[in-house]
């Protein structure tokens, strides 16, 4: 995480708001890592004159899953988007553990299930 991390994301959040058709999971996924790492004290502060663009940014990031929710979405892209969203609405925790699910852990709580 660099400050450059917090200058970049409103942009990539305007090319995900702003571009029809679909987009790469990554549009999702890199603003909602951002936002985990800052959230989690894993970088540096937000700079003052950053600060506006970047939560207004995050704030976005519901409007620019909205904008594909009509696309066809593979797992990455739940996962992503769903990371997204969870950011956006402030649940920081949520969307960390959205990104760490994979296959395997996901068949590990899918099995946990069956305990019941």
């Amino acid at each position: 995480m660099y400050t450059a991390s917090y200058a970049a994301l409103p942009h990539l959040v305007q090319i995900a708001v702003q571009t029809a058709g679909p987009i790469d999971f990554g549009f999702f996924l890199l603003p909602a890592s951002i936002e985990v790492a800052r959230a989690g004290d894993r970088g540096p502060p937000v700079p003052d004159f950053l600060n506006a663009s970047y939560s207004d940014a995050i704030a976005l990031l519901m409007e620019a899953v909205n904008n594909h929710r009509a696309e066809p979405w593979d797992q990455d892209m739940v996962v992503s988007a769903s990371a997204a969203v969870a950011v956006s609405k402030g649940h920081h925790r949520l969307a960390e553990a959205l990104m760490n699910l994979d296959d395997d852990l996901i068949g590990k709580l899918v099995d946990l299930t069956l305990l019941d």
